[in-house]
């Protein structure tokens, strides 16, 4: 179906996802996201990735973190719930024993208590490689999958996938999220000695994504394509030349908006649908519409800002550029 679409009519059919506001609705039914990630030396990449999830349209976005990282995000906005579960191993003896039974008895019970009330989670963000805190992001993902959520992972979550690909493989509801550099390792780890030049990236990446057993694939790049089996589609709308940390975070963050509400379309929370779209091309379409959003308010923040344009500002052109690509049709006033 995609394959014969042009922008314009992908970007149509993804207006379809956009879950519109009405008074019966209550706090929470268009979204409720977990970010777990953030620890003492990184705090903005969570904090990116939750907002953006809000300013798009979420309605609860948590931040689940570690300690050391707590008062510092919660410092940057009262908009987002911050939760200190998490645990370094600055602390503790280095002992699988030991660590254990930290993630067991003092992490996990208060983690899962959170995710038992989430719509999403989105794990990775500013996580960092402390030792402890991998072998806890381990824990948290097998429990993921036991909930059955929807999954995006991203930054050091992709480090771990790529040391452990079985953590996600044949997960559908698992999304990856690499960069250039992060899909190389990917790929070199799940596919072994692959040529990269001998095949296309369309290739290779349905390739990665049919051999983890039907993950989603977000390959960020100059085109952005979203590849899921052998399903794909792409976007290389215009965005900002500008690279800076934190761009990926807020593309995790609105994707999993869109995800979300795609999942309330599929569901029809809001009305009968009038489409055939299956449940793997409306993932698809979200990640299309929250890249395209995100490319937009890029496009923006750089007109504006120049070399100067930082992630925050990104952000303050959100709002903006979804009036201008969803309208305000959905807002049902």
């Amino acid at each position: 179906m995609f394959a014969s679409k042009s922008k314009s009519e992908l970007l149509k059919l993804s207006q379809k996802i956009v879950q519109p506001l009405f008074s019966n609705f209550h706090k929470g039914q268009a979204g409720r996201i977990a970010v777990i990630g953030g620890c003492e030396d990184y705090t903005g990449a969570p904090f990116f990735s939750a907002q953006s999830a809000a300013l798009v349209g979420c309605d609860l976005s948590h931040i689940i973190c570690e300690k050391n990282a707590a008062t510092v995000i919660k410092s940057y906005s009262p908009d987002l719930m911050v939760h200190p579960y998490l645990l370094d191993s600055s602390h503790y003896a280095d002992d699988d024993a030991n660590f254990n039974s930290i993630i067991e008895d003092s992490v996990l019970p208060k983690v899962i208590s959170l995710l038992n009330r989430i719509h999403l989670v989105i794990i990775g963000p500013g996580f960092g490689r402390d030792p402890l805190m991998l072998k806890t992001l381990s824990r948290i993902i097998e429990e993921v999958k036991v909930l059955n959520l929807p999954l995006i992972l991203d930054a050091d979550a992709l480090y771990l996938v790529s040391q452990q690909p079985k953590l996600i493989a044949n997960y559908p509801k698992a999304i990856i999220t690499p960069n250039v550099v992060e899909f190389e390792r990917l790929v070199k780890a799940v596919l072994g000695d692959v040529d990269l030049e001998k095949l296309s990236p369309l290739d290779v990446t349905k390739a990665l994504s049919t051999k983890l057993g039907g993950v989603t694939i977000v390959r960020k790049g100059g085109e952005d394509m979203f590849v899921k089996g052998d399903l794909a589609i792409s976007n290389d709308s215009e965005g900002s030349v500008r690279r800076v940390g934190g761009q990926g975070d807020t593309l995790t963050g609105t994707i999993g908006t869109f995800l979300i509400w795609s999942k309330n379309y599929e569901n029809k929370l809001w009305g009968d649908r009038d489409d055939d779209l299956t449940s793997d091309e409306l993932t698809l379409l979200a990640c299309f519409a929250g890249s395209t959003l995100v490319r937009e308010a890029s496009r923006k923040a750089f007109r504006r800002y120049g070399r100067s344009m930082q992630t925050s500002n990104i952000h303050e052109f959100l709002g903006e550029s979804y009036a201008k690509l969803f309208s305000d049709s959905t807002l049902n006033l």
